[in-house]
């Protein structure tokens, strides 16, 4: 089976990158690419820091073409807009935003912004996340992280099934911030 890489650019970076595979099936065009280099540039990253970002899966390439990994502008233009926002401040008062990420932190700042956020913050949680993230995590660990009252809410707007619960969370335990009843 044959493999054709078409690499196009200007002057000595590659712009687009075309993979052909055997004939009859469709032409795969991702454009533009960035070499490692560019990417580190872009992120302020060290090699290293970029091929662990490529080993965890954070970062996911294109193609391997003679030793060198090309990945999509959209990729590292993820990882550069993985950030909290400065008016998300008030809602985590315990935590430096600089150390939050959207990606790996999901659980936490979801059950953050649904039990205290206020319209600006629902409305940047709303587009950072798709509707199946919320809907998951309100199936799976939103159960036993927000209040009774938020969840039911939350699970009538993306209209949720609610009968059924097996546990509430501590609040509605009887327990005062996780301390004996």
């Amino acid at each position: 089976m044959k493999q054709h890489w078409v690499l196009s650019g200007v002057d000595q970076r590659a712009v687009r990158l075309r993979y052909r595979p055997a004939e009859g099936q469709p032409t795969i065009t991702v454009s533009p690419i960035l070499t490692i280099a560019d990417v580190c540039r872009r992120l302020r990253k060290s090699r290293r820091q970029v091929y662990r970002y490529v080993h965890l899966g954070r970062l996911r390439p294109c193609a391997q073409v003679l030793g060198q990994w090309l990945i999509a502008t959209t990729e590292v233009d993820r990882i550069l807009h993985d950030h909290m926002p400065r008016f998300l401040r008030q809602f985590f008062w315990d935590v430096q935003l600089s150390s939050l990420s959207v990606d790996h932190h999901r659980d936490f700042i979801l059950a953050r912004l649904l039990e205290h956020g206020d319209a600006q913050a629902l409305q940047w949680l709303l587009h950072a996340y798709p509707r199946h993230a919320l809907v998951t995590f309100l199936q799976g660990r939103g159960r036993q992280v927000l209040s009774r009252r938020a969840w039911q809410f939350w699970a009538l707007q993306m209209r949720l099934q609610t009968g059924g619960r097996r546990t509430w969370s501590w609040r509605s335990q009887g327990r005062h911030w996780g301390g004996l009843p």
